[in-house]
């Protein structure tokens, strides 16, 4: 996925993930856990069917978001709520128009780095047990010879 198309996501996203008053973030929808690619692809195909057909550039980019989400994966598209609920989190008590402050940046950047490095630890450790197993066959098959 291209940079171009996660702020697509982002976008498409910010009608599922943030609670609003207003254009002012409350906090994070209940449902958020139950998200997945699918729900989303299936709710902009029921809304697509209420649009009006003569709005062409509504409906143009409705077909977009629905051709972004037949695309990617499931893994990309955890990824990027993942990402929007740590944005989402960071803007509570601001305008979802308003841009990240210096300080709510470098919040996410912590946030972001620490997610990285929790999944690069995970990705060791099961190297390290794919290595112990295969050295246990390895033995094992030894024995066999």
């Amino acid at each position: 996925m291209n940079d171009y198309q996660e702020n697509q996501l982002l976008t498409i996203l910010s009608d599922f993930i943030p609670l609003m008053d207003g254009d002012i973030i409350q906090g994070i929808s209940p449902e958020v856990g139950d998200l997945t690619r699918q729900k989303v692809l299936e709710q902009l195909r029921a809304d697509r069917e209420e649009l009006n057909k003569e709005d062409t550039s509504l409906v143009g980019w409705q077909e977009e978001n629905i051709q972004l989400l037949e695309m990617i994966s499931d893994d990309d598209f955890q990824a990027v709520v993942s990402e929007k609920i740590m944005m989402t989190e960071i803007q509570i008590g601001h305008s979802l128009f308003q841009p990240l402050s210096d300080n709510q940046l470098e919040l996410l950047a912590e946030q972001l780095n620490s997610q990285q490095e929790t999944a690069s630890e995970k990705a060791l450790q099961v190297e390290e047990k794919t290595k112990q197993k295969s050295s246990f066959l390895e033995k094992m098959l030894k024995q066999f010879r």
